[in-house]
């Protein structure tokens, strides 16, 4: 059972990475028009919040979730 978590909280961890690269990626490359839209300041927000929720996840798989 030890090695199904650290091999899920890897997973969660690397999927956590993955969604900071989206959001980098989408915010370096928003138009001007974008940048003033409250909806894309929201969908960032969003993907922040479930990135620190999945990096969070992620350690407490690592750890056994105690």
């Amino acid at each position: 059972m030890r090695i199904l978590n650290v091999i899920c909280g890897i997973a969660v961890l690397l999927n956590a990475l993955h969604l900071a690269h989206a959001i980098h990626h989408f915010s370096s490359g928003a138009s001007g028009a974008d940048v003033q839209s409250p909806f894309f300041w929201v969908g960032i927000a969003t993907a922040g919040l479930i990135g620190v929720l999945s990096f969070v996840g992620g350690c407490l798989l690592l750890r056994r979730g105690r």
